[in-house]
């Protein structure tokens, strides 16, 4: 008895340290005053909470699997009881049987202790334990492939939420250095306007370029504190710690070279999202294959041993040595003749989920190839939009380096400067702009393929 107690307690010292142990462990990935994207995707891994969610699932799947292997060994089960009773009677039986009141009244004190324990060891029952062992390593397969999908969409959404917080930056930039032209500007038309070069519209124009930079300047401040306050939400940063981006938008490249038939295939068979739904079609057959194993017969091992003592007195309890001895040991055969149905409704309901299961590989395989390629059409237009705005915005300073040196000359008026200052303004944000989405629309592909595609 006291060897089976070391036993059990020996497996109780294993599973505390089994990965199920380590959840909960506070984040050890710091925050730097200068947040690189490098340094958001591993914060990211760590502390998002879908990350941790996802491997969660997988420490309990992978908790299942031990479980259905402890299917194939024998369950062992003490117990440990003590009793002890009191009792007084005033009436007993003569010797024909018939109740009699006695002169006086009897008491009894009784006590009793046993120990015992009981092993059974399952040797058939229709393969049931086996496929539900391998259903259990198919649906640790899927959520490790649920935690690999889940850390690819989580890197693309962390590339977006850092790009776009590089763009709020290099916006602000933009603005104020705009800001710093139309005040450059505003200054120089007070100049002229106290040499009579020019008019006092045209000063009343400068003045209301400054405010409008000034607005502009404020709203991209504004919209760079959100993004930042995105990011922070979605690394699972919680600590009052600031930080500032630190890198630029990634340059183009052309992805005419990416051929978008060898990008569905490389998805359809490495993308960690199908890996997902095939182990999860597997796993859902194996359990309609265990679930059928209750048409079949059950043979089981059983032994016990036990030890009690029972005493007229209080002296057998709390008796750690009962001096008694028992030893039990037999084969059992349960056969299933009628279960009302039941097993019939099981296996129906298992052999659906399978065919769901099945079903859902196939729709997820269609949709893996629609996101790969309509990501691919994105891209293609992401970066022709971005060529396209940078030789609309180089076209539009050269326009305006000219038009500035004709307006110095007279030869058109400062509210025609100002359109032109404006236009190219546009322009250099819709660069800023073009640029981001050629990065994000690169980190959606890469997502959906799954691997890193630039060259």
């Amino acid at each position: 008895m006291i060897k089976a107690v070391k036993a059990v307690g020996a497996v109780l010292a294993v599973l505390a340290v089994t990965p199920g142990g380590l959840l909960g462990q506070q984040p050890t990935t710091s925050v730097p005053a200068k947040l690189t994207l490098e340094d958001a995707l591993a914060i990211a891994r760590e502390r998002n909470p879908d990350a941790a969610q996802a491997r969660n699932t997988a420490h309990a799947q992978g908790a299942q699997v031990r479980a259905g292997w402890g299917a194939f060994l024998p369950t062992i089960n003490g117990s440990l009881s003590f009793s002890g009773s009191d009792s007084r009677v005033v009436t007993g039986e003569d010797f024909y049987g018939q109740p009699v009141r006695l002169d006086s009244a009897v008491s009894y004190q009784g006590s009793s202790s046993s120990q015992s324990l009981q092993t059974s060891l399952t040797v058939f029952d229709g393969f049931r334990n086996l496929n539900s062992l391998r259903s259990a390593r198919a649906s640790a397969a899927a959520a490790n492939a649920a935690l690999a999908t889940t850390e690819a969409r989580i890197e693309a959404d962390t590339k977006r939420l850092f790009y776009d917080a590089v763009r709020a930056r290099q916006l602000i930039t933009l603005e104020e250095r705009l800001l710093a032209s139309s005040r450059e500007q505003r200054d120089n038309m007070d100049r002229r306007f106290r040499t009579a070069g020019a008019t006092q519209e045209d000063v009343l124009g400068a003045e209301a370029d400054v405010a409008n930079q000034e607005l502009q300047l404020a709203r991209a401040q504004g919209d760079a504190d959100k993004a930042v306050l995105s990011l922070r939400q979605y690394l699972g940063i919680t600590e009052p710690i600031d930080f500032e981006v630190a890198g630029e938008l990634p340059a183009a490249w052309d992805p005419s070279s990416l051929n978008a038939d060898e990008l569905v295939a490389e998805a359809l068979r490495d993308h960690p999202d199908m890996a997902r739904l095939a182990s999860q079609a597997n796993a859902a057959e194996l359990r309609a294959a265990s679930t059928r194993g209750g048409y079949w017969p059950t043979l089981r091992l059983n032994a016990g041993i036990g030890r009690s003592m029972s005493l007229r007195s209080y002296s057998a309890l709390f008796n750690l040595n009962p001096q008694n001895r028992a030893l039990n040991f037999g084969v059992s055969l349960t056969i299933p003749v009628f279960t009302g149905f039941q097993t019939q409704a099981q296996v129906a309901g298992a052999v659906a989920d399978a065919r769901n299961a099945e079903e859902a590989l196939r729709a997820g395989s269609l949709v893996r190839e629609r996101d790969v390629r309509s990501a691919a059409i994105d891209l293609q237009n992401a970066f022709r939009a971005a060529a396209l705005a940078q030789r609309s915005t180089d076209l539009s300073n050269e326009r305006l380096r000219l038009s500035r040196e004709r307006y110095a000359t007279g030869a058109i008026s400062f509210p025609e400067l100002q359109l032109l200052i404006d236009r190219a303004s546009q322009e250099e944000r819709q660069l800023i702009n073009a640029r981001y989405s050629y990065a994000a629309a690169v980190a959606a592909l890469e997502e959906r393929v799954g691997r890193s595609l630039r060259p």
